[in-house]
């Protein structure tokens, strides 16, 4: 499987732009159907939630997959080595080597990677992804897929629906070429990745915005009233495999930041501010439009 980086990314093919899909009529739906696939996938897996969701963790499963991808064994430069793996997460500002390095051994206690001697040059150890790694690897793009799906359902994209292991490969080699794209859109939405920096901080965010009803614009008034009033987060902790005081640390310092209000007197409620929902809506999009131009430019990979 061959692609031409040069070549390919000179002719874009068409793709949804975040603001065409923001604007999509169904878009609250298919925000819905993400959080609702997200928490099928994490929610009471506290080990799955501490392995994976936090942005240096994710960032770095994502890096390994698509080096995976990209890996040609004539081709040196692309042998997927702990050094070429960090120097490719590092990019991205979530992890220092160090960290990377201490998150890559974990993957490989927990039977994700493993670490062998290449065939061609037996001093050098290339990072393999196990099956399951990959079969993770795919439920993670099926769940961020799914709202395309939904907006999108012709011609769709059944390819990533249907687990097709031949296009994730497909998929992860031209997604190999978009690090900058995927550290940009991060750069551009500090308010969700201020979530994503803390363990477990995404699922929170998505865990209450489901419990907000937040999955229609409609859930906003115009005069600004909050997306959801005393949303209980007493166990959603619990759920992750985080403490309440976590996820109370997470919720203050989103109240300083002016993105919900935590209920006075002890208690354990809180709200969402219209400008949270807003924030993890643009996202949320963002991040659909990458996902939609790497797919048209994988099937044209594929064939």
């Amino acid at each position: 499987m061959i692609f031409n980086a040069e070549t390919e990314l000179q002719s874009l093919p068409a793709y949804h732009s975040a603001e065409e899909i923001l604007s999509h009529p169904r878009f609250g739906f298919a925000r819905d159907e993400m959080l609702r696939e997200m928490l099928a996938l994490y929610e009471h897996d506290p080990f799955l939630t501490r392995l994976l969701l936090e942005a240096g963790r994710n960032v770095l499963f994502v890096v390994i997959m698509c080096l995976h991808a990209r890996y040609d064994e004539t081709d040196r430069t692309t042998w997927p080595t702990l050094s070429l793996v960090t120097r490719s997460t590092a990019a991205q500002g979530v992890a220092s080597a160090r960290r990377i390095h201490g998150l890559v051994s974990r993957f490989i206690e927990t039977g994700y990677l493993q670490l062998s001697s290449s065939p061609r040059d037996r001093r050098i150890r290339i990072l393999t992804p196990n099956p399951k790694m990959i079969a993770q690897d795919q439920d993670w793009l099926v769940s961020h897929y799914l709202p395309l799906q939904v907006l999108f359902p012709n011609p769709g994209y059944d390819r990533i629906m249907r687990r097709d292991s031949a296009f994730q490969l497909a998929q992860r080699l031209v997604a190999s070429n978009f690090f900058a794209l995927g550290a940009r859109v991060m750069a551009d939405h500090p308010i969700v990745m201020r979530f994503m920096s803390h363990e477990a901080g995404i699922m929170v965010l998505i865990k209450l915005l489901q419990l907000a009803g937040a999955h229609s614009h409609a859930t906003r008034g115009a005069s600004g009233d909050t997306a959801g009033e005393g949303i209980s987060y007493s166990d959603i902790g619990a759920r992750f495999g985080v403490s309440r005081t976590h996820v109370r640390k997470i919720l203050q310092e989103a109240e300083r930041e002016g993105l919900v209000r935590l209920t006075r007197g002890g208690g354990q409620f809180v709200e969402l501010k219209p400008e949270l929902v807003d924030a993890f809506d643009r996202f949320l999009a963002a991040g659909m439009s990458g996902h939609d131009l790497i797919y048209n430019l994988a099937l044209r990979l594929a064939g």
